[in-house]
């Protein structure tokens, strides 16, 4: 048998992902949102890529633009509504059961 023709850094062996996928799922690589088998094989391609590696970079200095210029904290009265409504969605999840 002879040797995976998508040994690459495009291979699909359930190690690394292609390109397009890695770019698709930057977002939540760089959140750390992936479950740990695709943030593997997005870490795998980016290991071998170089230019989707480029991408990366650009998404973590953007996420770290957006934290350090987005320090304002919402007013107090807005927070305890955002809370509010979070409680009531919560708890008519509890109380209505999906079918």
């Amino acid at each position: 048998m002879s040797a995976p023709e998508d040994a690459g850094p495009g291979r699909v062996d359930g190690t690394a992902c292609g390109c397009d996928e890695a770019v698709e799922r930057l977002w939540e690589y760089v959140d750390s949102e992936l479950g740990d088998l695709d943030q593997k094989r997005v870490q795998a391609h980016l290991d071998e890529c170089a230019p989707c590696l480029e991408e990366e970079h650009i998404e973590v200095v953007l996420k770290q633009l957006v934290r350090r210029c987005c320090q304002e904290e919402a007013p107090a009265a807005l927070r305890l509504r955002i809370h509010e409504q979070l409680s009531v969605l919560r708890l008519r999840a509890v109380a209505e059961p999906e079918a």
